[in-house]
């Protein structure tokens, strides 16, 4: 039988968007289903792409609940694609657009979630998405 590797994810909140209640919950569900989870809090897109490729992680996940979102996430795809994150499984959390969930997700996101999801249902996903690797 294969050994599979425990998954290893990095999350944040870009730029300086403070509530950080939901991100908690989602790090604390993540490591009770096996996740090891790395969290730096607030910091900026460089921060993360640069801890993301320090700490060798399978996801990296964002949460802001701002419109910042608009600046802070094209900058950090554009940084992700820069620095060849395109193997990792990036998730974005918090209150985006419809619209802007889409074009995210188009562009490189695994998930983009809003209030109200299930994070069992996500770490389902995530498992699933390993899983067929």
């Amino acid at each position: 039988m294969k050994m599979q590797k425990k998954l290893k994810a990095l999350t944040a909140k870009p730029g300086l968007d403070g509530h950080d209640r939901g991100v908690k919950i989602v790090n604390r569900i993540f490591m009770e289903s096996g996740i090891e989870v790395i969290y730096i809090g607030n910091t900026m897109p460089e921060e993360i792409i640069r801890a993301g490729m320090d700490e060798d992680v399978d996801i990296i996940g964002l949460s802001i609940l701002s419109s910042s979102y608009k600046v802070l996430i094209p900058e950090f795809l554009q940084l992700a694609e820069q620095n060849g994150l395109k193997g990792k499984m990036l998730l974005l959390g918090g209150i985006i657009l419809p619209r802007d969930q889409k074009i995210y997700k188009e562009k490189g996101f695994a998930g983009v979630y809003g209030p109200g999801t299930n994070i069992h249902k996500v770490v389902d996903y995530i498992h699933q998405y390993f899983k067929d690797k």
